[in-house]
């Protein structure tokens, strides 16, 4: 770290007086000159620091950060928009068919969040249910709204109807961190591809946008075969980010080698916790943070990776508020069955003692 203002002025000053014999006035010519090359100096050793810290991917971060993956052939992996289903109910049958046009916005309770239905419905004659697929409005995990979240149409529509998801939405995740992307700068470094080994066909798979993880490996039944496992984020890529995939890879498979591309195979992980709080801490907010901190945790975990109790434990621990956790329901330590596995989460209860 460079010297502050205040020590550049003072050496300045201290200098100066042991080669003048006296000391320079503040107001003077020669003060305010001194001044005013002080705040320049340390100006100009302020941008050597940043610079020092760009220069590098162990400490670079922002923009910096995504030039460094970018010389890697990396980058920084944009958010995905959350998804599920909405049910549109209305009281009492009509005589004729009601449609529901695609765009229709709907939003939570505390209309925070918006949702768009991305395709035309229809509720038939005689009936009273339509359900539709709906979209977030932006990316981002704050979406991943549970249950009975979603309960108010804002786009005004002809005739009473109530809505509610049927299911929690899923798939929204934030813009990658720089923490993140600079562990996959690391790993190209650590792993360098040669167009034929694991890695190679792990990170080019990785590149495509709603592939979070791939694990690929040797087919033991058939010599000469590769299988490739995509996993998104805390769940299994879009037909589209696995179309997208294994037409890149196929591009890079050597002759004599057969490619076969899947989907990750999920098993979910049921999480009841209690937690003992620090005192004066609001127990909703911390309950909440936590509730955060474990989709996060689940989110994150890649194909072919074990799911440990204790590293859980100490994604709550490390949560603001908490003091202590107790799991019910026989959480364990779960080993993958193989490397075409990944671990999500289930059920998820937080309460606090």
């Amino acid at each position: 770290m460079s010297e502050t203002y205040e020590a550049i002025l003072t050496r300045m000053n201290d200098t100066f007086t042991s080669l003048a014999g006296f000391e320079p006035e503040q107001a003077s010519d020669i003060g305010l000159r001194m001044k005013l090359l002080a705040g320049e100096i340390y100006a100009l050793t302020a941008e050597i620091d940043w610079l020092r810290q760009q220069m590098f991917p162990h400490t670079a971060t922002g923009e910096q950060l995504d030039l460094h993956a970018q010389q890697r052939g990396l980058i920084r992996r944009k958010g995905q928009k959350a998804a599920g289903i909405v049910v549109f109910m209305l009281e009492m049958p009509l005589e004729y068919s009601f449609v529901i046009p695609a765009g229709t916005i709907c939003t939570t309770d505390d209309g925070a969040l918006n949702f768009v239905t991305t395709q035309e419905g229809c509720i038939p004659q005689g009936s009273t249910l339509a359900w539709l697929t709906c979209e977030a409005e932006d990316s981002g995990e704050r979406y991943n709204v549970a249950h009975g979240g979603v309960t108010t149409i804002v786009t005004y529509l002809s005739v009473g109807i109530r809505i509610n998801n049927s299911s929690a939405f899923s798939g929204g995740t934030e813009d990658e961190t720089d923490e993140s992307l600079r562990q996959r700068i690391m790993d190209s470094y650590r792993n360098t591809p040669n167009g034929a080994d694991a890695f190679f066909y792990e990170r080019l798979a990785e590149e495509v946008e709603g592939i979070q993880s791939a694990k690929a490996f040797k087919d033991s039944n058939h010599p000469g075969k590769v299988i490739v496992v995509l996993g998104g984020r805390g769940a299994a890529p879009t037909t589209a980010a696995l179309n997208e995939a294994t037409a890149l890879l196929e591009q890079y498979v050597p002759l004599g080698i057969s490619l076969q591309v899947q989907n990750t195979s999920l098993q979910s992980v049921n999480v009841s916790v209690t937690l003992t709080l620090k005192n004066g801490y609001v127990v909703s907010d911390v309950i909440s943070s936590v509730e955060e901190r474990i989709r996060t945790f689940f989110a994150d975990m890649c194909v072919g990776e074990n799911f440990y109790v204790a590293s859980l434990g100490k994604a709550i621990l490390e949560t603001e508020g908490v003091a202590n956790y107790t799991f019910a329901g026989g959480l364990q330590d779960t080993t993958c069955p193989d490397d075409s596995y990944m671990f999500k989460l289930g059920t998820l209860t937080v309460t606090a003692a």
